[in-house]
This record gives C-alpha cells, sequence and structure tokens, in this order.
C-alpha cells in the first residue's frame, strides 16, 4: 500500500520548491536558481500554476497568472520562452500549447478566485490568444497546426499534434466559460473547439492499432508518427474524453506496454531513438504521474499506486527529476554530444549535478535535472486527486 505519510512530505516539499522558483515578478523558472533551466516557460509556469491553485497557494497563483498575462505579445501567442524578468528569450518556434495552458490557468485561477475584476482587466488579452488559437486551425481536418509542440525533436516538428490539440480543445472549453461571465459570445470558440474533437475522432486515431496517433506531420499531412507516445493521453488529461472511454483505455495500454521502462521502471515519453535523448534516455516523473491520474480517475487504486509509487521511489530528499535514467546511458549522452561539440552552459551543469548525486555513483542511476519545478507540480496534482478519490473522509495517512 502507498506510503501516505511520505506522500504528504514530499506534497509539501513540493509546495516549497513551486515557492523558490517563483520571481518576485511572479513569473515561475523551469529550476530553481543555478539549476539547469534559468527560463520561464509559458507551459511549465502554467501547469505549475494549476498546482499552486490545487494546492491552495492562491496568492502565489495570482502573481503567477498577472506575469503569464503580460508575456503576450500582442498578437495572441505567447513566446517559447522568458526571461526571469519577462523578457522573449525563445530559440524556437512558437508553441500554441503554452498559449493553450496560459489561458487554461488563466481561467482556472477564475474560477476558484471568482475575481470578476482580473477577468475584466485581462479579457482582451485572453480573447486575442484564443484567436490565435482558431487561426491556427487547418481547414481541412479542423486541427491545430503547431510549428512546434512538447518535447519535439527536428525531424519531427510542425504538424498536427495530439497535445497541442487536447490543450487548446480545454482553452476553447474554458473561453467558453469564461465569456459566458461577461456575457460575451461563444458561438466561434464552440464551433472550433467541437471541430477539433471531431478532428481527432476522424484523423488522429487509427482503427487498425486501436490506438491515437502522436502527430500528423506538416501542414499538407506529408505522413504520420506511430510511434508510441505518452503526450497521446493529453486527450483525456485535457478533458476532450473520458478516461473510461475505450479508445483512451486501449491507448493507454499502448503507452504502458512500450513506454514502461524495463528495470528502471516509470513511463517514457517516446521510443529510445539516437540523437533524441537530453540528459540520457530513460522515464519522467511527469508523464507517469498523468497515468497514475488516469487510473485514479478511473477507480484502479492498484494500478495507481504501481504508478505514483514509482515516482515517491524515486525522489531523493523529496525532489523529483525531470527523468531517471541509467548512468551507462547518461554517460553515453555525454560523450555524443561532446563530440558534437553541442555541450552549451546549461548542459554542463546538468553533468556536473547529476554525477555529484549519490544514487550516481551507489546505484548507477542518474537523476536529471532535480528539483524541475514541472515534476514537483504534477505530483501536487496527483497526490491531491488520490486523496479525494481513495482517502476522503478517512482518519489519519498510514
Amino acid at each position: 500500500m502507498l506510503n501516505a505519510k511520505k506522500a504528504e512530505k514530499i506534497f509539501e516539499k513540493s509546495r516549497q520548491v513551486l515557492r523558490e522558483v517563483q520571481m518576485p515578478n511572479g513569473g515561475l523558472m523551469a529550476t530553481p536558481k543555478g539549476k539547469r533551466y534559468p527560463y520561464i516557460y509559458p507551459r511549465d509556469h502554467s501547469i505549475i500554476t494549476l498546482a499552486l491553485i490545487e494546492a491552495g497557494m492562491m496568492q502565489e497563483a495570482r502573481k503567477a497568472v498577472g506575469f503569464i498575462v503580460r508575456a503576450e505579445h500582442g498578437k495572441g501567442a505567447f513566446p517559447q520562452r522568458l526571461t526571469p524578468e519577462g523578457k522573449d528569450a525563445s530559440y524556437k518556434p512558437v508553441q500554441i500549447d503554452g498559449t493553450a495552458l496560459a489561458i487554461i490557468s488563466f481561467a482556472r485561477f477564475y474560477r476558484k478566485s471568482h475575481d470578476k475584476r482580473i477577468l475584466q482587466k485581462h479579457w482582451k488579452r485572453m480573447q486575442r490568444a484564443a484567436n490565435y488559437i482558431v487561426a491556427n486551425i487547418d481547414a481541412d481536418k479542423k486541427l491545430v497546426f503547431t510549428p512546434n509542440s512538447i518535447f519535439e525533436f527536428p525531424p519531427l516538428e510542425q504538424g498536427l499534434e495530439v497535445w497541442a490539440n487536447g490543450t487548446c480543445y480545454a482553452a476553447l472549453g474554458e473561453m467558453e466559460f469564461l465569456a459566458r461571465q461577461l456575457g460575451k459570445g461563444i458561438k466561434k470558440f464552440s464551433a472550433a473547439r467541437q471541430g477539433i474533437k471531431k478532428g481527432c475522432e476522424k484523423f488522429l486515431w487509427t482503427g487498425r492499432e486501436k490506438r491515437f496517433l502522436k502527430k500528423i506531420r506538416l501542414r499538407e499531412s506529408s505522413s504520420v508518427v506511430v510511434t508510441a507516445d505518452a503526450s497521446t493521453y493529453a486527450l483525456a488529461e485535457f478533458g476532450m474524453f473520458s478516461d473510461n472511454d475505450k479508445r483512451i483505455v486501449s491507448t493507454v495500454q499502448r503507452i504502458e506496454k512500450e513506454l514502461w521502462y524495463p528495470g528502471l521502471g516509470g513511463i517514457c515519453r517516446y521510443p529510445k531513438a539516437l540523437g533524441r535523448n537530453n540528459g540520457g534516455f530513460g522515464p519522467w516523473a511527469i508523464f507517469t504521474c498523468m497515468l497514475a491520474r488516469h487510473f485514479i480517475r478511473r477507480g484502479k487504486r492498484k494500478q495507481a499506486e504501481k504508478y505514483f509509487g514509482w515516482v515517491m521511489r524515486n525522489s531523493e530528499n523529496g525532489l523529483l527529476p525531470e527523468h531517471v535514467a541509467k548512468a551507462d546511458e547518461f554517460e553515453e549522452y555525454v560523450l555524443d554530444y561532446s563530440s558534437a561539440g553541442l555541450l552549451r552552459p546549461d548542459r554542463k551543469v546538468l553533468i556536473q549535478n547529476v554525477r555529484k548525486q549519490p544514487m550516481f555513483k551507489k546505484k548507477g542511476i542518474a537523476f536529471v535535472t532535480m528539483p524541475l519545478a514541472w515534476s514537483h507540480a504534477e505530483f501536487i496534482l496527483t497526490w491531491s486527486l488520490f486523496k479525494k478519490r481513495f482517502l476522503q473522509g478517512k482518519k489519519g495517512l498510514k
């Protein structure tokens, strides 16, 4: 049985980490100062904001929401990443899921705070963001096009991608809700949202293998990405389909079968691919937490504990990494990137931090990028849901 007291300790440590990564201006860095990612990514920032709301940290969430709405550059999209001061520091194209998640986190804050002043103040920014999403919906397939979405790889960038469509579907649903609060029209958002769902059902679902696809590459649909990918769970995570939908169940079964890492355990983002594994190939706390939530929502405690228990075991003093890798695979990454002259300063920091960890020498396991704020946000979201589903009304924690 899950060690609930340990989960509570990691939960409190997670709250501490989220406080630590927040700048005075409200921005939420991906890692604390001195760690690998000295930037603010709208995707990470928004999901961390959702965790702040879930953890009851509303003062911090208010500051976070204030920061992210100011990052909208006037045309609806949000930069791929920002400096701690809030300046655009993008090195990749716009990631439309970052725009969608900014809308979602803003709306969830409003749902919790009922602060109509903040809604009225920032409505035009949110409207521009939603219009940006609508403008990037493919006319033929009704799916959102993104030049770059979650954990992409240059040969696979640009296309009609599952995670982006899952987040944009949820964002447009939140815009319908926000518009109603102000007596605004919702027709455009509602039609676009319904179109995205139909597009996913028609073009991203493959009946042959009974699972959702990762991506249709490029706007002109040149090819498909059919390998297993943890991000395909986005269609349930963001509410397009129920976790009990047979299509989601079969999609998750494939993720379990092909992305569970033998020996280490945990869920990997995608199958191992040469040249794609930054920091060594291995399982991620983020996506292992998401699969745990799938089983929590379905009321399957044993499976939920399998995945959430793995996340807990792969913490160190309450801190969670971005991902875990075998030491030899981590050193393969170091050698490959050294030979290619790709060891940027942030990667050198990563290598130094990994090699000095006790687990690296004792057990040959690399805890890569620790702590990662997004991992701690996912822990908060998962433990909160677990308690509501399985421990509600029970006295004490065993």
